[in-house]
């Protein structure tokens, strides 16, 4: 457990200190502030455009953290060929993988903590700017739209660890994380087309392609289920088991793609 937590606190450092992070934040704080500059144009929609706004802002900065940082984290060892002294430590492999993860997602977690309480700044200012076109917005359920972006992105870590732990190319990595993403962002909405009556009627598809796509729906992470900004926006309540499932969910896949990625790291050999 403790060389767990010491490489997870080196893996936080390097992530601080790494220079993407600051055009990420320059980023995110363009658009928060683009969001006080353009609130004006929509008025009597203003409250839902600025919580839609700031935790997609949220959400970006988040993607690009673990797509820009999270991925050079995991591969700067093996392409500097520093893994040999990393593992000649008291540090099994299977520690590796879970400190990488953790001190990743200590990373993120920071990060957007911070950009957060950016965020809400913005949206205070509007909403108390603006007080009658808020309708039922309520904090509660903004911060938990917000813990779930941070949830989603803790899920997309744990894909980043595992195709670190398959390939030694960070760009392949790289691209198949943001496969899954975009996979796992859509794969929702596409079987509810196919499975509507327009698309059986105006639509084709073979009852193989149909299978292939429920199988790739149970490998692939369904990421729609932690998006709360409509809820958010509108000011709707969330159900308990509705944050249950989600919560439960991201835990049932981050286990056992990391347990996969230990295993497969296990198994590596590294020239």
């Amino acid at each position: 457990m403790r060389g767990i937590l010491s490489l997870a606190v080196i893996t936080f450092k390097e992530g601080i200190r790494n220079r993407s992070l600051f055009g990420i934040a320059l980023l995110a704080l363009f658009l928060f502030g683009l969001n006080i500059t353009v609130a004006g144009f929509f008025m009597r929609d203003i409250g839902k455009v600025t919580v839609d706004m700031n935790l997609s802002a949220l959400s970006v900065a988040g993607l690009l953290l673990v797509f820009f940082v999270g991925v050079n984290l995991m591969a700067k060892d093996i392409d500097r060929k520093t893994i040999h002294l990393v593992l000649s430590k008291p540090i099994s492999r299977i520690e590796y993988i879970w400190g990488k993860y953790l001190g990743i997602l200590f990373f993120v977690f920071v990060s957007l903590a911070i950009l957060l309480a950016l965020s809400s700044a913005t949206v205070f200012f509007l909403h108390g700017s603006y007080p009658d076109y808020f309708g039922q917005f309520t904090w509660s359920v903004f911060f938990v739209a917000a813990f779930f972006v941070f949830v989603k992105i803790a899920l997309l870590v744990s894909i980043v660890v595992f195709f670190s732990s398959i390939t030694t190319n960070s760009f392949i990595t790289l691209i198949f994380s943001v496969c899954a993403f975009i996979v796992g962002s859509t794969i929702e909405e596409v079987l509810f087309y196919l499975r509507s009556s327009f698309a059986a009627k105006e639509l084709a598809i073979s009852d193989s392609l149909r299978h292939l796509l429920e199988i790739v729906s149970y490998l692939v992470p369904n990421l729609s289920v932690f998006d709360f900004k409509t809820e958010a926006a509108h000011g709707l309540a969330i159900g308990l088991d509705r944050l249950g499932f989600s919560l439960a969910y991201a835990a049932v896949y981050i286990t056992v793609l990391l347990l996969l990625a230990s295993l497969i790291f296990r198994r590596r050999e590294f020239n």
